[in-house]
């Protein structure tokens, strides 16, 4: 017998998600992309979760240990997607003008200056998903002397889907969680020389 399973399939069948089943696979394509996007920091500090992950596992804690203390610094702020979907739910997208007088979650970085490549990618690879709310950071760019995060993309994409803002934080996490995995594998195998991590954290995340 052959059994097909998806995780990303069954969260979002069981976040009540309302769209087509022909949109579906598309929404399974954006949440992967949004997943693989988190794996690693290649251009960047890493955050200062995977820090602890590599503090925990030079001090010899297992995989189980350093995933479960890299998880107690995720907050209902993490990455500020929640405030992202707050704004996008709660603003009349269609004030731009008037919304650009204001500090805007999702746009600008404080260590990522100009356009981002993954923003790029991910804004171009979804066009059939955009709608309301990556048009308003689209256009909002343009009053703007700042560009798209990738917390913007991410959650204006999600969002735009159909996915509900509960939800938003899973799938980036599930990348992440490659990445610790990661970490950890690196440094564990370098452990009997007790070196130290090559994770910086970075004060301005």
């Amino acid at each position: 017998m052959s059994v097909e399973y998806n995780l990303f399939k069954e969260l979002l069948l069981r976040s009540k998600w309302e769209g087509s089943p022909l949109l579906r696979d598309r929404v399974l394509d954006l949440l992967n992309a949004v997943s693989i996007t988190f794996i690693q920091f290649k251009n960047e500090l890493e955050p200062p979760s995977s820090a602890v992950v590599a503090l925990s596992a030079n001090a010899g804690n297992d995989l189980a240990s350093s995933l479960s203390c890299a998880l107690n610094c995720v907050t209902d702020d993490h990455l500020l997607l929640e405030r992202i979907c707050k704004f996008l739910e709660s603003n009349d997208l269609s004030q731009v003008k008037k919304l650009t007088n204001k500090t805007i979650p999702g746009i600008g970085h404080p260590s990522i200056k100009g356009e981002d490549p993954r923003v790029i990618g991910l804004l171009n690879s979804f066009k059939d998903i955009a709608k309301e709310k990556v048009n308003f950071y689209i256009e909002a760019e343009n009053h703007l002397s700042a560009n798209i995060n990738i917390g913007g993309a991410m959650c204006a994409l999600m969002l735009d889907a159909g996915i509900k803002k509960e939800y938003v934080l899973y799938f980036p996490l599930i990348g992440r969680l490659f990445g610790w995995c990661e970490i950890h594998s690196s440094i564990k195998k370098n452990f009997k020389k007790v070196v130290p991590s090559n994770i910086i954290i970075n004060e301005n995340n």
